[in-house]
């Protein structure tokens, strides 16, 4: 009995080293990670795991790249995070990681491209930063983004990712490193027909991200598709036209200087036509603008986002403020604007009378009075100088799109692109 006890006693004794030893490995090999996590390391291609919340729909091209890892290997890493971290994020997709080690969230299709070559072993870069969340939906749309490796509907399904978790479109801007202009630009693809995306994500001959923009403006179907055909028209008729020696015109005659083919450019446009001499497709928005101080559609468009922004906005101004210092307006001008706004919103107008205003210091009906004020100068700033002053419309009009639903109408390109 006392030898079967002994042998227990060895048996448990190896037993216990056995499990030390392991423990001890496991543990150098983890301190090896993480110290050459910076230059990168060889992962088995079996433990590394597709991110399930991946943005791009498709993995394009992976037979080439594959091809391509045949004849020289992986050259460049992938990025990952460890497979605890990220399904403690993201407990939803716990399934869909199984027993992986580490989940790439930078390099996807290379980790599909690899796995199609039938090679064994990744180097891997792991992100020891991204803990959270939030860390790893900014980490992995930071990683497409740099790569320019999302379509610009790939990139508005990020954008609306990363806003349910920021809650505002400027946090969403900041943390990406992009301008609210830029965020505010790819909502505006919420609004074009199936067709209109498709032909952007095909890459059809003459569709571009700006012009499905723009054909997004249309809210009638019908009128946005046939838009759409009235360009491809005029695009094919482009293509077909025989190209103009250097120095010449096409209809044989000297090239204009700048300045007369400015004025001529003008003219063709004062009569609905554009530098080429066609009209522009007739449901599409036009890119000039009146430049008037009239409530004209566009006008009207823009103070109607200026209302809802009185009534709504709860957010910093900061950046509004800024942008409207720098207007040149008539201050009654702006004020009785301001206050028209302010009643419409129940504020009152009282709220921008000065002997009020140390009474109101630090209240949220001044703040409102501050915003309502802001939006005026610029907006009569604007209405007045038309695209004159390109740099005060960009800034104005990309704030009034970042935080209201306004689109932009035709004076507001002619401002950007003057």
């Amino acid at each position: 009995m006392a030898g079967a006890q002994n042998e227990l006693s060895v048996a448990a004794r190896r037993k216990a080293r056995e499990a030390a030893r392991l423990a001890e490995e496991e543990r150098q090999r983890r301190a090896s990670e993480q110290q050459d996590a910076g230059n990168g390391f060889e992962v088995a291609i079996e433990e590394l795991a597709h991110n399930p919340r991946n943005a791009r729909e498709e993995l394009e091209g992976l037979e080439g790249l594959a091809s391509t890892y045949e004849s020289f290997g992986l050259l460049q890493s992938v990025a990952a995070v460890p497979a605890e971290v990220f399904t403690a994020a993201f407990p939803e997709n716990a399934d869909a990681i199984g027993g992986a080690r580490f989940v790439v969230i930078g390099g996807n299709r290379r980790l599909a491209a690899a796995r199609l070559a039938g090679m064994e072993k990744l180097p891997v870069l792991v992100n020891r930063k991204a803990t959270t969340r939030q860390d790893i939906l900014v980490a992995a749309a930071t990683e497409n983004l740099a790569r320019e490796e999302l379509k610009p509907f790939e990139e508005l399904a990020t954008i609306e990712e990363l806003k349910a978790e920021f809650g505002t479109y400027d946090a969403v801007a900041k943390v990406l490193g992009k301008s609210a202009g830029w965020v505010s630009q790819r909502r505006r693809l919420h609004h074009v027909q199936p067709e209109i995306r498709a032909a952007l994500e095909q890459r059809v001959d003459g569709m571009t991200i700006e012009l499905a923009r723009d054909l997004g403006k249309i809210k009638d179907r019908d009128q946005q598709l046939n838009a759409w055909e009235e360009v491809k028209v005029l695009a094919a008729a482009r293509d077909a036209e025989p190209k103009a020696p250097k120095g010449q015109t096409n209809d044989g005659g000297e090239k204009k200087t700048a300045e007369e083919k400015r004025t001529g450019e003008k003219k063709d446009v004062d009569k609905g036509q554009g530098a080429s001499g066609k009209k522009d497709p007739k449901g599409l928005p036009k890119q000039g603008g009146s430049g008037g101080i009239g409530l004209d559609e566009a006008t009207k468009a823009r103070r109607a986002a200026c209302q809802e922004a009185v009534l709504d906005f709860s957010e910093d101004a900061s950046r509004l403020h800024i942008i409207a210092l720098q207007a040149s307006t008539d201050p009654d001008e702006a004020v009785a604007l301001a206050s028209q706004w302010l009643s419409e919103a129940g504020v009152g107008a009282s709220a921008l009378s000065l002997p009020a205003l140390p009474g109101e210091e630090g209240k949220g009906r001044q703040a409102r009075a501050a915003l309502a004020l802001s939006l005026a100068h610029c907006e009569i700033h604007m209405a007045r100088n038309g695209g004159d002053d390109a740099a005060h419309a960009s800034a104005y009009l990309d704030w009034l799109g970042t935080h209201t639903d306004y689109q932009q109408a035709d004076e507001a390109e002619s401002a950007l692109t003057a």
